[in-house]
């Protein structure tokens, strides 16, 4: 679509899920690779969308801020390359941040149809915010020698 259909919906973040909600057709798939979902329902989207609509600095679940860096596309489909930042969440994806600012950089596709979003495909650095928390991440991925660690059975 363009730049101000994507700062649009960053923003509808902010605001509310059902009016992130609003921006996708009836019928559409929502990917998040990064964490494994692939959602067709609304209601579910709303859930997934639900804490980065938050406006409580003190509940944990932190504020979410978006920015726009990049959208390359037309009226059919779009790349957006964004950031984002979360202050005062307690944890990320359950390593606790003890007050550090999380923050990270992704790239969402778009499929759209009919003025909505069709289909989104969204991918993210997790490792770069697990790093900065101090967990032991290698940058050289499946090829760096292995981590000891105790074996629970």
């Amino acid at each position: 679509m363009s730049f101000r259909f994507a700062v649009m919906w960053l923003k509808a973040f902010r605001e509310s899920p059902d009016k992130v909600c609003e921006l996708y057709a009836d019928e559409f798939l929502f990917e998040d690779l990064m964490l494994g979902q692939s959602i067709t329902d609304k209601g579910d989207l709303a859930r997934a969308f639900a804490p980065y609509a938050n406006t409580d600095p003190g509940n944990g679940i932190g504020i979410h801020l978006f920015r726009i860096d990049e959208v390359i596309g037309d009226g059919n489909r779009a790349l957006i390359r964004w950031s984002w930042q979360a202050t005062g969440a307690a944890a990320f994806l359950g390593v606790p941040t003890n007050g550090k600012v999380v923050g990270t950089t992704g790239h969402t596709m778009h499929i759209y149809q009919g003025g909505r979003i069709k289909r989104e495909s969204t991918y993210w650095d997790a490792t770069s915010i697990l790093r900065d928390l101090g967990q032991p991440v290698s940058a050289l991925g499946v090829t760096a020698p292995r981590v000891a660690a105790p074996a629970h059975v």
